[in-house]
């Protein structure tokens, strides 16, 4: 009679740890891949600095919905590629375009490795991918 009900403690507790790890929610991949094009608005397969600066300020703009200069936290919660989130340097819960300039000014020059001052796509998947396993 203890041996079933030690074999039935183990069956539970291995239902228990199945059931979590089939119904726990992985969280999603951030669609960056989708945002090179967007930047590359000359198609010629490479992100300049300028096309950098230029995506950054037009999404800036559109996630700063009162048009206060920043992006607050729930303003953010738009941003689904979680690019911006880093911004926030000083702590102070809302990104200014400042921040935001200096952190698209630091992905470009992390993602840029062969330092030709420009990104191939091959770059920014890199990068990516990097920091997802993070």
């Amino acid at each position: 009679m203890q041996n079933l009900s030690k074999f039935v403690i183990l069956i539970c507790l291995a239902i228990l740890f199945t059931g979590t790890t089939i119904f726990a929610q992985q969280p999603a991949p951030r669609p960056v891949n989708a945002e090179f094009p967007k930047m590359d608005k000359n198609n010629d397969g490479r992100v300049t600095p300028s096309e950098m600066q230029n995506y950054q300020a037009q999404k800036f703009k559109e996630l700063d919905k009162n048009k206060n200069g920043s992006i607050d936290a729930n303003e953010l919660s738009a941003d689904k590629t979680g690019m911006f989130q880093p911004a926030d340097k000083n702590q102070d819960t809302k990104i200014t375009r400042d921040e935001s300039t200096a952190q698209f000014r630091e992905y470009f020059n992390q993602m840029d490795k062969d330092k030709d001052n420009q990104i191939s796509e091959a770059e920014y998947t890199d990068y990516w991918k990097l920091i997802e396993r993070f």
